[in-house]
């Protein structure tokens, strides 16, 4: 069986096979693929994921300390010492958990801090936490759209966004890729009908790294009277100057209406948690069903993202080396000759277009000791493959020194640069 040329897109789109009979197909894909020593998915590690990592190689199967470039730890939060203190501080008050919702019991004086604090942040009146970043998106847009109403959204959006769109049964409109332009087409387009519009765009887009055209977006949001909700998922803690995220960097913080974010990036933690005004997070503790019947995200994890936030805060030197990094990083790979995408993120897109020459890279590369990720179906579209390096303030320059070298070494081997 061919696996490395296996066509997933023509699996799922199989109308003659049943669903079992795809799954059992796809389960022999898998397997045969991890005989083969191909499968480079759900790759087994065996530390924190930090700087460095240590991880299983598929050729020795044995542990390997690793660069690592393809977590999302951007400003090393997950082991910084005041966030691990605090945590384990919060476990002997707290407990591992409330075992309840925040509308019975799960409603603690720190989850109140934390989201006082938060709205704060993000310039904004109030938030309100949530399990994840996914979550926090399918319950905001549910409780907010019905069938009569609008959904319009970026083309690359995030799945969360497109998902909370279906769900929630809104009509849908979807507009070029950070296109002003036809952004201001869909608007026009439901001027004058009746239902609310919301407009939903990512604030760094994560397969890319570019971060959206936010002031032209706001000042057409306001023009045509829609909410405007930003995802900055990936630009909460790692993107502005003081880490405040896309709209810090694009200078229209107080002026959208619902912001979004997580804390399983910069915070290095997890969770998520959406922020507007009071009136929006009221109706989101009554009606937003994702946050509503779930247990409430555990006063550790709480406690470990105010801790990330007093740091994020408290030490802006951190954030100004992640973003001294990045731009070392990008600087190197596009002197190499790498077409790059995104701009000021620490996630930066070495774009390949072809799966074999993306996948032997990375996989070579994981064998030599650097961690990075392979973007291919269902996560862009075919023919569109990439390998996308995240970077992190605790990269030191001997970490950068070596993925360059052996990036540049592997990119003129399977001929991506010359």
């Amino acid at each position: 069986m061919d696996v490395a040329h296996f066509d997933v897109k023509a699996l799922l789109t199989d109308q003659t096979r049943t669903l079992a009979e795809k799954m059992t197909l796809f389960h022999q894909v898998i397997e045969e693929a991890r005989r083969q020593k191909l499968y480079l998915f759900f790759r087994t590690t065996t530390g924190a994921s930090t700087n460095h990592i240590e991880a299983v190689t598929l050729e020795t199967g044995r542990p390997l300390e690793m660069v690592m470039m393809a977590s999302n730890n951007y400003l090393g939060l997950t082991t910084h010492p005041e966030v691990t203190a605090r945590t384990k501080a919060a476990i002997d008050r707290w407990g591992v958990g409330m075992a309840g919702p925040c509308t019975l019991n799960g409603n603690t004086t720190l989850h109140q801090e934390f989201e006082a604090r938060l709205a704060a942040f993000k310039h904004c009146e109030a938030s309100m936490l949530f399990p994840s970043g996914y979550s926090a998106n399918i319950g905001l847009i549910t409780a907010l759209l019905g069938k009569d109403d609008w959904f319009i959204g970026d083309e690359l959006n995030h799945a969360s966004l497109i998902d909370g769109a279906r769900y929630s049964k809104a009509q849908r409109l979807v507009f070029k890729h950070s296109d002003v332009a036809d952004l201001e087409r869909c608007l026009r387009e439901v001027e004058g009908k009746s239902g609310q519009k919301l407009v939903a765009v990512d604030g760094v887009y994560s397969m890319d790294g570019d971060i959206a055209p936010l002031r032209p977006i706001v000042d057409l949001c306001k023009r045509y009277r829609a909410l405007l909700l930003v995802d900055d998922a990936h630009g909460t803690g790692a993107v502005g100057r003081h880490g405040r995220g896309s709209l810090e960097y694009c200078g229209v913080e107080g002026e959208v209406d619902i912001v979004m974010g997580t804390f399983s990036k910069a915070f290095g933690c997890y969770g998520g948690f959406i922020a507007g005004s009071r009136e929006l997070i009221n109706w989101l503790r009554h009606f937003g069903r994702a946050g509503m019947f779930t247990a409430a995200v555990a006063p550790m994890t709480v406690a470990a993202c105010l801790a990330g936030l007093d740091v994020i805060e408290g030490h802006p030197e951190l954030v100004a080396k992640l973003h001294e990094n990045a731009s070392l990083v990008r600087t190197r790979l596009g002197a190499m000759g790498f077409e790059l995408g995104g701009t000021d993120a620490p996630i930066i897109a070495i774009y390949v277009r072809n799966r074999d020459k993306a996948y032997g890279v990375v996989k070579e590369a994981y064998e030599r000791g650097l961690f990075l990720s392979l973007v291919e179906y269902p996560a862009v579209p075919p023919g569109t493959e990439r390998i996308r390096l995240t970077v992190m303030a605790t990269h030191t320059p001997q970490d950068i020194e070596f993925a360059m070298d052996l990036l540049g070494k592997l990119g003129r081997k399977y001929g991506i640069i010359a």
